[in-house]
């Protein structure tokens, strides 16, 4: 199960990624003017087509808008982690005024973000999950009606539909540990995302909202499916503190998503997610290069399409068999909590 590897070869692993991590402020810069450029071309084409009543060429500029708005929040999570430009001030600048656009307050959702990578894998703390998983002693012991409140959580609609869109447009306006994180840059933030809006509805009026709106729900759904399929595959890992290592954790507990050079250019290569994790200073525009270059030297833990979507049964971590499962079946459940009982 995973990648097996052991301590002394985690660590000549994440030694040879060092060399991966050598900032570029070209590249970096190049990457978010013409990302920016092409949201912003998307947005006004997809606007003027709505106000022109040709909402048939409109859609396909929303989709675009959302995929570069995924690929913006990928930009704008490598200057969370000071990996995208060669100085931490201008990584904090480029974060903030990305913010807007990813409808993510930088410095709160950087705080959080960096709460999960250095909890990967800990049973511990789920706390710091962007998806949350029960374990299924934990989901078997629940009351009726928090076994239900998961189940709904855990829905498909909930989860990448109504979940996401709640989440950027509502939740992200007052983040969880956003006073640790620093309320001025929420402030900031609210504020650019208000003068976006304001600029469209002044001009586009309330059909301009909506054309926003729906690009926002595009790119929200596809940004939360890429986590949930990276950490919650069939054989991720899953421990509790004692039995674990941060490196064991980082790449047995993430899939490197194996959907071609196209996702890798809309997402900024966050597919390569492992090393990622691993060494979290490789910029994005180095980490294909890196897993391509390292790949021979460990074993990465690789998902498809066909795999990716069989990923969304998987809604319970067993400890006992070591890997995440569906939702139990109703006569499953009473024969494990009959054996659980004579066992006490």
């Amino acid at each position: 199960m995973g990648a097996g590897y052991s301590g002394d070869a985690m660590t000549t692993l994440r030694q040879r990624t060092r060399a991966y991590t050598t900032r570029n402020n070209r590249i970096a810069g190049v990457s978010i003017g013409v990302t920016v450029a092409i949201y912003l071309g998307a947005l006004v084409s997809a606007l003027e087509l709505s106000q022109a009543g040709n909402w048939l060429a409109a859609v396909p500029m929303m989709v675009v808008i959302g995929v570069t708005g995924v690929r913006l929040y990928m930009l704008q999570h490598d200057c969370g982690h000071g990996s995208f430009f060669t100085r931490r001030k201008v990584n904090d600048i480029a974060g903030t005024l990305l913010s807007p656009f990813t409808l993510t307050p930088y410095k709160a959702i950087r705080y959080n973000h960096n709460q999960h990578h250095a909890h990967i894998g800990n049973l511990d703390r789920r706390d710091s999950t962007e998806i949350y998983v029960m374990t299924v002693e934990e989901y078997l012991a629940a009351p009726w009606w928090q076994k239900a409140g998961y189940r709904l959580y855990r829905s498909f609609t909930v989860l990448f539909l109504i979940g996401p869109t709640f989440l950027y447009v509502l939740r992200y306006r007052w983040p969880r540990n956003v006073m640790k994180s620093g309320l001025s840059n929420l402030l900031i933030h609210n504020a650019l995302l208000a003068l976006l809006l304001w600029a469209i509805w002044s001009t586009y009026g309330t059909t301009g909202l909506l054309v926003w709106l729906g690009s926002v729900v595009l790119g929200a759904s596809t940004g939360v499916l890429i986590p949930y399929v990276q950490h919650n595959f069939e054989d991720v890992f899953w421990s509790r503190p004692d039995d674990m290592t941060f490196d064991q954790a980082a790449v047995e507990g993430s899939a490197v998503l194996d959907f071609g050079a196209f996702f890798d250019l809309c997402t900024a290569n966050i597919a390569y997610h492992d090393l990622h994790h691993l060494n979290s200073n490789i910029p994005c525009y180095n980490l294909k290069r890196c897993y391509r270059e390292l790949e021979g030297t460990f074993r990465s833990r690789k998902i498809g399409f066909r795999e990716a979507i069989g990923c969304l049964r998987w809604k319970l971590w067993d400890e006992d068999a070591g890997r995440m499962t569906p939702f139990p079946r109703r006569g499953a459940v009473a024969s494990r909590q009959i054996e659980a009982n004579s066992t006490i």
